[in-house]
């Protein structure tokens, strides 16, 4: 149990890594060095490319945040943020997912992510 407990809060700790990454190389004007970290950080946590991942039917995707079968909202928040931050429509639509999934669960949610879950953006993504 310690294992697995360890191994998500790695992949928790390299998604938010990567968030970071994606942020500053953006904010440096850097998108196409911001789309590469993405994709290399996604292989690295989920073994798929963003392509990949914004192909996937939402069980499937669902699946990727529930390593032993069960979901872990902490690592779904994670990969939700770093999507929202991605912008195209598919990402919007698998972060909402993944932020309603873990709503569901109690599991705590950035006031900004419930801002924007609520607002037109977030709205636009309710399929």
């Amino acid at each position: 149990m310690v294992l697995h407990r360890d191994f998500l809060m790695r992949q928790i700790q390299q998604l938010v890594q990567v968030l970071l990454q994606v942020l500053f190389n953006k904010q440096e004007g850097n998108h196409e060095v911001a789309r590469s970290v993405l994709d290399e950080g996604l292989k690295s946590t989920f073994k798929a490319d963003l392509n990949e991942l914004l192909t996937m039917e939402r069980k499937t995707f669902m699946e990727l945040c529930s390593p032993s079968n069960s979901f872990h909202a902490g690592l779904a928040v994670a990969l939700a943020d770093l999507l929202r931050e991605e912008g195209t429509d598919p990402a919007l639509q698998r972060a909402r997912w993944l932020y309603e999934a873990s709503i569901a669960t109690g599991a705590a949610v950035s006031l900004d992510a419930l801002e924007w879950l609520s607002g037109p953006e977030g709205k636009d993504q309710a399929s």
